[in-house]
């Protein structure tokens, strides 16, 4: 989700998946995938810089479980979670 300010100060939150596209004409119109729009205070960079941000931020968390406890065997797992010691390889 990102946070975006309507023109009348309205603080709301948006999912930048649902955003279909986003004009500037003065101001910031965000228009959903399901027609809504709104109307933003916040400057067009701003909400492009959010999206990059939130989409960065879901690639990184979907690297470290792939790369920590979510990509172990599940064998692994259940072990350490009743605290079975393996044997490691070395």
């Amino acid at each position: 989700m990102i946070a975006l300010t309507c023109r009348n100060g309205e603080h709301f939150s948006v999912d930048p998946d649902h955003i279909e596209r986003i004009e500037h004409h003065g101001d910031t119109l965000v228009v959903l995938v399901d027609g809504t729009h709104f109307v933003t205070e916040t400057a067009f960079d701003d909400v492009i810089r959010s999206i990059s941000v939130h989409r960065a931020g879901a690639l990184a968390a979907r690297a470290r479980l792939l790369n920590g406890f979510a990509a172990t065997p599940t064998a692994t797992r259940l072990a350490r979670r009743h605290g079975i010691v393996t044997a490691t390889a070395d």
